[in-house]
């Protein structure tokens, strides 16, 4: 970090790193989802469950009422279990209509909504998000959805651009699409959601054997590695999570609390530098 107890301009912290329902019922790894500080905003994206304690108990601080956009890749509980109490934080107690509210339309709306029509009318803005639209946060922030295949919910990944922070994106839990190759290709830094180490042809999930072999594809100088499931987080697993690199990316396992400079893809952790050797270690 470029201060001690300070975060970069522009910056992703991983509030939460675990994925999966057992990762979640057992919280091997927090699930909170990912903090995005860039160009002066603040949001969250797929605030599942503990999040709101995790962002409350961050050294350095992150708060909660300065948030500016919460978005949702998908509905599942382990993603979105925490997006009405965040809503809440960012509408400061549901008094002031504010923020933006990006999720898709069955997260929304429906039987199985999972953001309630009270938190829907505190947002000042809604944005529901379809394959290939841009959405402007603001402040030169966009988003640029990315259609995935997951489990029979609505899910998009996304593209962020903005001035001065080189372009990145965000693969969440998907099965993987020969689209992505294209879609991400200009990426210089990607954050995926992987969950096994190996494929399941059943399971609409990506692997680490997968991820490598997109990364082959791309351009990207960077990734993390997160959303991690039960079987590579636990002690027997770990090996899993060694030696990701790739002949054209540096890969790096996520850790709860890791702090990713979105301008110079340095990583960190509550203003300490860690090895990339053992990046999983808690």
């Amino acid at each position: 970090m470029s201060k001690e107890n300070s975060y970069p301009d522009n910056f992703i912290r991983y509030i939460g790193t675990g994925g999966g329902r057992f990762s979640m019922i057992r919280q091997q790894r927090g699930t909170g989802g990912i903090w995005i500080g860039c160009r002066g905003l603040s949001g969250i994206i797929d605030p599942g469950p503990g999040s709101l304690a995790h962002i409350c108990a961050a050294n350095p601080t992150l708060l909660s009422d300065e948030l500016d956009f919460v978005m949702l890749t998908h509905k599942h509980v382990d993603h979105s279990t925490d997006a009405n109490v965040l809503i809440e934080c960012m509408t400061q107690g549901g008094f002031e209509k504010k923020g933006t509210i990006i999720a898709p339309s069955d997260a929304l709306f429906g039987d199985d909504r999972v953001i309630m029509k009270y938190s829907q009318r505190r947002a000042e803005r809604i944005h529901i998000p379809r394959d290939g639209s841009v959405i402007d946060i603001g402040n030169g922030l966009a988003a640029e959805a990315v259609e995935h295949l997951h489990h029979g919910v609505e899910c998009y990944g996304y593209i962020f651009r903005a001035p001065g922070v080189p372009e990145w994106g965000m693969i969440s839990d998907s099965r993987m699409l020969p689209s992505f190759a294209q879609r991400y290709k200009n990426c210089e830094f990607i954050s995926m959601n992987v969950t096994f180490p190996d494929r399941k042809k059943h399971l609409d999930h990506i692997s680490i054997e997968e991820a490598k072999e997109l990364l082959s594809q791309l351009n990207a100088k960077n990734a993390v590695f997160t959303h991690l499931g039960a079987m590579m987080t636990s002690p027997e697993g770990r090996h899993f999570l060694e030696d990701l690199d790739t002949e054209r990316t540096d890969v790096t396992a996520a850790r709860d609390g890791m702090v990713v400079d979105l301008e110079t893809h340095e990583i960190s952790f509550c203003g300490e530098n860690f090895p990339a050797s053992a990046p999983w270690q808690r």
